[in-house]
């Protein structure tokens, strides 16, 4: 089901990313733990794209650059983090540019979610 509340996010011609914030409190959870984020998004009718994925977790480090293929189909792309056992001092971003090739098209984002691996 593609409907429901989204956020257009587009990274227009200079392929600056948009930035989604990660609070202090989510990254202190997450400390020392091995965490899988979840991205639900769709490509904008008719557009598909490649986005890309980084993240500044600030002294938790970060997730490396994720490519991801995103298609008309509301789907999950999937990344995992293995943060240190550290305090992470300030909150952290996710940052998603939605479109490598810079050919300003967008993406629908759904959801941004995180869980714990056991």
């Amino acid at each position: 089901d593609d409907s429901g509340p989204f956020l257009r996010i587009q990274s227009g011609a200079s392929g600056s990313a948009i930035a989604f914030d990660v609070g202090q409190g989510v990254l202190e959870k997450l400390a020392g733990k091995h965490a899988v984020f979840d991205i639900i998004a769709r490509a904008e009718d008719g557009k598909d794209t490649q986005i890309s994925v980084d993240c500044n977790f600030g002294e938790l480090g970060d997730c490396g650059r994720k490519r991801y293929a995103v298609g008309q189909q509301k789907n999950e792309y999937l990344f995992d983090v293995k943060f240190p056992d550290k305090h992470p001092g300030a909150a952290g971003t996710i940052a998603v540019n939605s479109d490598f090739d810079k050919q300003g098209k967008a993406v629908n984002v759904y959801e941004i979610r995180v869980s714990i691996e056991p």
